[in-house]
């Protein structure tokens, strides 16, 4: 039986770290081609993957395979989860921005217009094999960059402010660490991605 899996490889292309281009990640990837079919979704290491293989195995094939084309590459680790659960978190972060900003938000894009800001939603998704609490609706709004809206069993629905130098990275993930740690007692690290970019790599 073939599975499919969302895998969001941490820290790739995040400012000048873990550089690498699309084709170099393909070149990677192909090393395993016996083990895994990977598409790739823009360039920051986000693979719609199916693989005879179980979860643990596929992110280790990934990231082996990053790191064997690249050794300069340092990444600590990918979330890997099942497009089912991607699609509920997506349903459910749509139905939050509806209900939370109404007009001012545009399902298409998962953009918010908050006065002369925008703001892209999203998902951060615990790094394999972490697992998310139970999940739950809440609202932080207390950082400049990222507001935070509960979670799901695929992850925490965020939005990011859209601004130079304000990236789906530590902008995101250390505000929601820092949250489910103090809400949750739960200890975990995360990826991050637009909704844009999930819907994408769903098809």
């Amino acid at each position: 039986m073939m599975n499919q899996y969302v895998v969001l490889v941490l820290g790739v292309n995040i400012r000048a770290q873990n550089r690498i281009t699309m084709e170099e990640q393909r070149e990677a990837l192909r090393t395993v081609a016996s083990d895994l079919d990977a598409r790739l979704v823009g360039n920051k290491g986000s693979y719609f993957v199916t693989s005879r293989h179980n979860a643990e195995r596929v992110r280790d094939l990934i990231l082996n395979a990053l790191t064997a084309y690249r050794p300069d590459l340092n990444l600590r680790g990918a979330s890997v989860v099942t497009p089912a659960l991607v699609e509920t978190a997506l349903a459910e972060l749509a139905k939050v921005l509806t209900a939370r900003y109404g007009s001012d938000c545009d399902l298409q894009n998962h953009g918010i217009k908050l006065g002369t800001d925008t703001w892209r939603a999203g998902l951060a998704v615990p790094l394999f094999p972490g697992e998310i609490p139970p999940a739950r609706l809440l609202l932080q709004e207390k950082w400049k960059n990222v507001k935070i809206f509960g979670w799901t069993p695929a992850g925490v629905l965020v939005a990011k402010r859209e601004a130079p130098n304000v990236h789906w990275g530590t902008t995101v993930t250390g505000p929601v660490a820092r949250l489910l740690r103090s809400e949750e007692n739960a200890i975990l690290e995360f990826s991050s991605r637009s909704a844009n970019i999930l819907r994408d790599l769903l098809g």
